[in-house]
């Protein structure tokens, strides 16, 4: 088939999946907006509470109430009208803290908007570029706008936006801006439990301009959080960080939305050590894994996309939202397989991990199952493949 009637057909099905998309969203969306006017009901991005809670009392001053869970739950409650028994903590470090600070000069509805467009004008550019890049051909827009795993974050007000960002950008700067690159991945320390794979990446690679970058970013934030919010933040953060562990430890409901190997050994009754060690394993082989692929130095493309897969392989703090990650990895994919045609499975695995986030998030809360691990070992396991055949 010529390379114009495949991009045609991969468009086609892209606006099938894309309205599918849609349909989902605008009704979940549409539930949310309807239940936030009804008294007691949750605000609208509900998880967003917690970033724009924090930033209004760091501008108040008050820092160290940030991390303060009791704090921060009053406040809430006297501005956002959470309600039930439960709260938002913010469990970000300082470095987050301080990218979160603009937010405190607007009212929640506005800053959620500007949180989410900001996120939507860094990653979908990137993503179009990813596309064009790999396949040599255009995908199109509607994938890419009517993404679930992106909706999904938007949906929640959650940040997963800017940690793609960071892993795009890097697969777009990489090869020929090593140190714009390794800046890139350097930003996902605001987010540590995503950054950890990252150092390992740029190691095995012998991209050492890029670890540079990566280290100096990481640095630099912390520094200027230091600067600007104080010594109070820092020590806040450590002191409220074994409540964030507490959280995935000993709350059922957090097992539900999470997406790790670790939550799926706990809903399926196994003990604490049992789901630490299990996601311990399963952390080691996707490392082994990426290692292997960046050590004979694949490019940019490939390396990038298997430490965005690693990342959320490594951690046990792995929700629904987060999946939004794979962005850059599938915009990788199937733009390669555009190119060269698709290997045997890339399409459908494709399509499982793009409706991923959708029917992640269902398979958790009304079965009690965990389904992404499997998938994504799979698709980490496919972009190694791909890797081997690429020049």
């Amino acid at each position: 088939m010529p390379p114009q009637q495949r991009a045609s057909s991969w468009d086609l099905a892209a606006l099938l999946l894309a309205a599918f998309a849609i349909l989902a969203v605008v009704s979940f969306i549409g539930k949310m907006m309807g239940a936030f006017d009804r008294p007691g009901a949750l605000p609208l991005g509900v998880d967003f509470d917690a970033y724009w809670s924090a930033a209004k009392i760091a501008a108040s001053g008050h820092v160290r109430d940030v991390y303060d869970n009791h704090a921060i739950e009053a406040f809430q409650r006297a501005h956002t009208q959470l309600p039930g028994p439960g709260y938002l903590a913010f469990y970000y470090p300082p470095s987050f803290l301080l990218l979160c600070m603009p937010l405190a000069l607007l009212p929640y509805v506005p800053a959620l908007f500007v949180f989410v467009a900001a996120q939507a004008a860094l990653l979908w550019p990137m993503l179009r570029r990813i596309t064009v890049r790999a396949g040599g051909a255009k995908l199109g827009w509607i994938p890419i706008l009517a993404m679930p795993g992106f909706l999904m974050n938007v949906a929640a007000g959650q940040n997963g936006g800017f940690s793609a960002s960071c892993l795009a950008g890097a697969m777009l700067l990489l090869d020929e801006r090593p140190l714009l690159g390794g800046a890139c991945l350097g930003a996902l320390a605001c987010k540590p439990q995503l950054a950890a794979a990252a150092p390992l990446a740029l190691l095995a690679g012998r991209r050492w301009r890029a670890l540079l970058g990566a280290g100096c970013t990481a640095i630099a934030l912390a520094a200027a959080s230091y600067l600007v919010l104080g010594q109070s933040a820092w020590a806040g953060f450590v002191a409220n960080a074994p409540a964030a562990r507490a959280d995935i430890e000993s709350l059922p409901i957090k097992w539900r939305f999470a997406q790790s190997f670790y939550a799926g050994i706990r809903l399926a009754g196994g003990s604490l050590a049992l789901g630490y060690a299990g996601q311990a394993l399963l952390a080691l082989t996707a490392i082994g894994i990426m290692v292997t692929l960046c050590w004979h130095r694949r490019g940019a493309g490939a390396e990038m996309a298997a430490l965005a897969v690693t990342v959320l392989l490594v951690t046990p703090f792995l929700y629904d939202y987060d999946l939004v990650l794979l962005a850059a990895p599938m915009a990788w994919l199937a733009g390669q397989g555009v190119r060269a045609d698709f290997l045997w499975g890339e399409k459908p695995l494709l399509l499982i991990v793009y409706l991923l986030p959708f029917v992640a998030r269902a398979a958790g809360l009304e079965l009690g199952l965990t389904l992404a691990p499997p998938f994504l070992l799979a698709l980490l396991l496919c972009i190694r493949r791909r890797a081997a055949l690429a020049p």
